[in-house]
This record gives C-alpha cells, sequence and structure tokens, in this order.
C-alpha cells in the first residue's frame, strides 16, 4: 500500500507540473487550453470541474495526463475540430516557433524540477554519493557470472572509456554501457572489453548487484543450524577451507566453487578456539547452505532499522513497529545482529525487556520469546555510512551542482536506450511500468529518498518525452522543427495518420511492460 502511495504521489507530482509547463506556455501564446487532466479520462473522469474555458479533471486510470489545446491533433484524436477555419486562440493558427515552445513546455518544468530539488536537498541534507575509492579500497567482489566475462575477486575499476565514476552508483552501470574497462589486479592494468552476450548475461542473471564491495569473513556468522548437521554450531564463524584462512568472503566462495560436488574441511572459529568440520559441497558450489547450516551478515544495529514484522510473531506480539531501532535487551546494550541474537538464544521462552529507538525516543517493550528464541523481524540499512559520503553545499555550490547530476542522469538515460537498443544485451526485458517501479520502492515512507526519486524520474520523464516517437512532445517537436525548415507541413489527414502510428506505438509498449510488471506481481504473490 504504501509503496502504490509513493509511485502515485511521485507520478502526480510530475504530471501536473509536466502538463503545467504546456498550460503555462499556452496562455502565455493566448491558445485556449480545453482540458486539464491528471491521469487518463478514457470514457469517464473521477472529478471535472470547468473553469473559464478549461475544464480540470482527474481521470481514472493513472497512466500519465495531458492538455488538450484547441486547434491541435493530440492523444484525443479530436478531427473534428480541425475542419473549420483555423480560429486566432487555435494552436495551429500560431508561429511555428510558439508552437515549438509550447510543446517543449513540459520538458523544460520537469528539468528545472529536478534542479530544484537535488538544489533543496544538497543544501539541507547534503549531496550524498557512495565513494567508488572507499568502497574498492581492498578491491571489489564479483559474482559468478562477472567472474565468468571476465572479472576477478579483488580487481579494481580504475575507468570506464576513460572516465572515473567517484559515485559507485555510476561506476557499476558504467560497466554494462561502456565499451573498454581499465582494471589494477594485483598492482597490473588490466583492459577488460565486454561482449553484448557477456553483458546480457550479467543483466539476466546478476544485474547491477554482480559488482559490490569485499566483506570481511568476520562480518558472517552461522545463525542457524540445518537437518544434516554436521557438528555446526549457532554463532559459528567460519574462516578457512583445507588448512587454508582468508580474509574475505569471496574467497571462501571462490574455494567452494572449486570443489562443488565434494567435501571439504572447514575453519570455524567457536568461542575465540579453532575446529575443523567436514562438510560437502553442492553442485552449485554452496556448502551446506540450508541443509547444513545458514550463513548471515552480522549486521551493525546502530544503522538498521525493522524492515519486516512476521505474522504472529513475538514482535508482532510485543508492539515492535516497522523502523523501530532495536538498541538492547534487559538494558544490556546490543550493537550487532550477532550479539543480539546470542541474548536471545539465552532466553528462550522468557519475556524479555526489547530496548528500542521509536522516532528518537527509547521505549522498552515486553515481549515474550518463542522456544526458539527468535523475534521474526528483519532488518534493512539507513545507509551504507560505511561508504557513503555526505557534503553539505551552499546554494552557489548546490544549484551547479544540480545542472551537473541533472546532465549526468539525463546521459544515463541515453546510455540506457542504447543498451535496449542492442537485442543481445537483453536489456529491453528490464524496462519497467510503474507497477514494476512501485514494487521495487521501499515499503516506508521516506521523503528524502521520494523526493530524489521524483528528480531522477522528472529526468527520465523529460527524456522520454524529446524521444521522437509521434505522440509524444518530442514527435511533435520534431514536425515543428521540419516545419520551421522547410516551409511546408503535413496535411490535417496525414498528421492523423502519424498520431495514430504514433499511439498504437505507445500503447503496444504500455501494454507489454504493464502485462510483464502485472504477471511478475502476480507470479512472486502466488507461487
Amino acid at each position: 500500500m504504501i509503496q502504490t502511495a509513493q509511485i502515485l504521489f511521485i507520478l502526480s507530482v510530475l504530471v501536473i507540473l509536466h502538463e503545467f509547463g504546456h498550460y503555462l506556455t499556452a496562455k502565455m501564446f493566448k491558445v485556449r487550453v480545453e482540458k486539464f487532466y491528471l491521469f487518463m479520462d478514457a470514457g469517464f473522469s473521477i472529478v471535472k470541474k470547468k473553469i473559464g474555458d478549461t475544464e480540470w479533471g482527474i481521470g481514472w486510470l493513472p497512466i500519465g495526463g495531458y492538455v488538450k489545446l484547441s486547434g491541435m491533433m493530440d492523444e484525443s484524436m479530436d478531427e473534428e475540430q480541425l475542419k473549420g477555419e483555423p480560429q486566432p486562440w487555435e494552436f495551429r493558427s500560431k508561429p511555428a516557433w510558439q508552437r515549438l515552445i509550447i510543446m517543449l513546455g513540459g520538458i523544460v518544468v520537469n528539468i528545472l524540477l529536478a534542479w530544484l530539488i537535488f538544489t533543496v536537498m544538497y543544501i539541507t541534507v547534503g549531496k550524498k554519493i557512495i565513494s567508488t575509492d572507499e568502497l574498492q579500497k581492498n578491491g571489489l567482489a564479483f559474482g559468478e557470472v562477472g567472474q565468468n566475462v571476465g572479472f576477478k575477486n579483488g580487481d579494481k575499476i580504475m575507468s570506464i572509456d576513460g572516465k572515473h565514476h567517484e559515485d559507485f552508483k555510476f561506476m557499476n552501470m558504467g560497466v554494462l554501457f561502456g565499451d573498454k574497462i581499465e582494471i589494477e589486479r594485483d598492482g597490473k592494468k588490466v583492459e577488460l572489453l565486454l561482449t553484448d552476450e557477456q553483458k546480457g548475461e550479467i543483466i539476466k542473471k546478476e544485474g547491477k548487484g554482480f559488482v559490490h564491495a569485499r566483506f570481511g569473513m568476520n562480518e558472517y556468522f552461522i545463525d542457524s543450524i540445518g537437518k544434516n548437521n554436521t557438528g555446526f554450531e549457532r554463532f559459528d564463524e567460519i574462516v578457512g577451507v583445507n588448512g587454508k584462512r582468508f580474509v574475505y568472503s569471496d574467497e571462501l566462495s571462490d574455494a567452494l566453487r572449486t570443489h562443488k560436488n565434494d567435501s571439504v574441511n572447514l575453519i570455524v572459529k567457536r568461542n575465540n578456539v579453532e575446529v575443523v568440520l567436514r562438510t560437502k559441497v553442492d553442485s552449485t558450489g554452496l556448502s551446506g547452505v540450508n541443509q547444513t547450516y545458514a550463513l548471515v551478515p552480522n549486521e551493525d544495529l546502530k544503522n538498521s532499522f525493522v524492515s519486516t514484522i512476521m505474522k504472529n510473531s513475538s514482535a508482532e506480539k510485543g508492539g515492535i513497529e516497522f523502523k523501530d531501532e532495536i538498541i538492547g535487551i534487559n538494558n544490556i546494550k546490543t550493537e550487532s545482529k550477532k550479539e543480539l541474537n546470542r541474548i536471545l538464544s539465552e532466553n528462550k521462552g522468557k519475556e524479555i525487556t526489547l530496548n528500542v529507538l521509536r522516532e528518537g525516543k527509547k521505549t522498552d517493550l515486553k515481549v515474550t520469546l518463542n522456544q526458539y528464541g527468535r523475534l521474526g523481524i528483519s532488518f534493512d540499512q539507513k545507509e551504507d555510512k560505511k561508504y557513503t559520503i555526505t557534503e553539505k553545499l551552499s546554494l552557489g555550490e548546490a544549484f551547479p551542482e544540480a545542472v551537473s547530476q541533472s546532465w549526468a542522469l539525463f546521459k544515463y538515460n541515453v546510455q540506457s536506450l542504447k543498451l535496449i537498443a542492442r537485442p543481445k544485451t537483453g536489456a529491453y526485458t528490464q524496462v519497467q511500468s510503474p507497477i514494476g517501479i512501485a514494487s521495487r520502492l521501499p515499503d516506508t515512507w521516506n521523503w528524502e529518498f521520494i523526493w530524489n526519486f521524483t528528480a531522477l524520474f522528472s529526468i527520465g520523464l523529460a527524456f522520454m518525452n524529446l524521444l521522437p516517437i509521434p505522440g509524444l512532445d518530442g514527435g511533435h517537436a520534431l514536425f515543428t522543427i521540419a516545419e520551421m525548415i522547410t516551409g511546408r507541413t503535413l496535411s490535417d489527414k496525414a498528421m492523423g495518420y502519424v498520431q495514430t502510428a504514433g499511439m498504437i506505438i505507445l500503447l503496444t509498449l504500455m501494454a507489454l511492460t504493464f502485462g510483464k510488471d502485472i504477471y511478475q506481481l502476480v507470479a512472486n504473490k502466488f507461487f
């Protein structure tokens, strides 16, 4: 529900302001605006009211919005209005340069909106980047697909097509956009060229999560024991394989992959004492996960909040709420998930006092644990503080930085379209409708995230509308520019055909993306 509310809010802000750009420029040149609608009113509208010459309303179909201008062939496909003589208040009677400005009005507002949001965010909460240099200080870890296409754990990505990205959000996607990747491997420079097929494998199987920071072996612990236990105990830490000790978790993964369908000796740290346990590695290269043990990250509770509460769990019955931060049990301070779970396991079936921070205030909750000593919750990180750099900017610094960020996002959209246009990458299968986007939004309301996402989406909307497709602003603008150059214009009949073709293309794309996302949503719920 919160995800749906977020996407509706974001879409409403973007659509209203985009269409207001058309409305404002149309009124500036004295063009009559017959309708101004948020969402589409196919067949009927939810609410409507006529004020002056304009009918203002909200449609029932949340896939955009529109302004209907007198004397213009648009999405309404209203050809009757074009049969009479052009009137002074009609769009078609205005000079080409005025019509071009009206067509681009919505796009300009989207860009200005992104500039405004980024400027305000940089002044208030600061500009935040995930530092590439900090994140890959010890090298990077890659999934199996990443390694298959040429990367190795421990690599550092120095540049893509000669450019170093200071923000890792752009660095990892840059790998898919770029042609030449320069890597530092064991102190030497290595060049990697990925084919479209290799990029397709990354997109299909691992996405942009194919690369991440290296995590230390001490950042994981065994939190549950399976039915085929061969001597493991809860809270054990794995430190090596077959006599070799590791520093990073990806080294463990690499070692296990070389022993698929074989048995290995795991070096396990238990209460600061090392023991050796023999276990079977399955065909995927995982050592008994879900059969022998489950390895989980030792999350930092100072940077975590409750994100999931299981139904009928001890947490739900005890009054734990989303976004609570756990700071202790029975007034014993807890700073890590391992500390928390160890204390919980020592109090199985007992009533405990759970100390939480709720909206910045300490709250004590009486919670009765189940027979396993489980609360029935999971956590999300507030932000990746370990690698995040935050810098508050002055107005003079924030505005040019906002313009620069908007331009970077615009280029990101151009590069994304190029990737989609290359069938071998399979990137076209990842195109999402608002339903798909909503399903990926956080399930808690966060204004900082919402405004940043609105700015990002606003640049995306500006780019999409610039595409020279009939039915979009870019299509109208293209014909107007052609008219300004050649002095000739399409006939009303020809314009009708072009507009119809454009609408068929757009509706087909919408049907495909919405259909795919609805199918995925249903599949995730029931299968």
